[in-house]
């Protein structure tokens, strides 16, 4: 891992492991001086999106509540600590996996950290499948937090 990041996007999905990683990521914006940009990416199935506009647009409110209180005292922490903080919350009706690497070549991250495992039971058997994904298909570092 280079010594030059100056920009790290960490992965939430409300999940401990997330919230760990969070933690991780300030601490390390801390030591490089660096930008933190913390992403969610909201899984809204196609069949969803044909309903009218409004019942998906509340998927996105509340899913933009939520990352607000899952960073409620990350985002305290970090403008204690005088460090830049960004939240994203994107949208896919098809992989997570590939909306946080958009992401993260749009943001130019030199970093992303990840939970190692998600909040569904089935991410729970090994390693998250969204981990395994973004640490197999991005460009940049990968740092997984258990």
């Amino acid at each position: 891992m280079s010594e030059e990041i100056s920009k790290i996007m960490v992965c939430i999905d409300g999940s401990e492991y997330s919230i760990n990683a969070s933690k991780r990521v300030l601490e390390m914006a801390r030591k490089y001086n660096a930008e933190v940009i913390a992403i969610y990416v909201s899984f809204i199935p196609y069949y969803l999106r044909r309903l009218p506009q409004y019942a998906w647009e509340e998927l996105h409110t509340y899913d933009v509540g939520q990352m607000k209180e899952w960073l409620k005292d990350i985002e305290i922490e970090a403008k204690e600590n005088n460090i830049q903080f960004k939240k994203l919350v994107k949208e896919t009706t098809s992989s997570v996996v590939k909306e946080i690497i958009k992401s993260a070549d749009e943001e130019k991250v030199d970093l992303i950290v990840v939970g190692s495992t998600g909040k569904s039971r089935l991410d729970r058997m090994l390693v998250g499948s969204v981990a395994q994904g973004v640490m197999t298909n991005t460009k940049c570092s990968v740092l997984l937090v258990r």
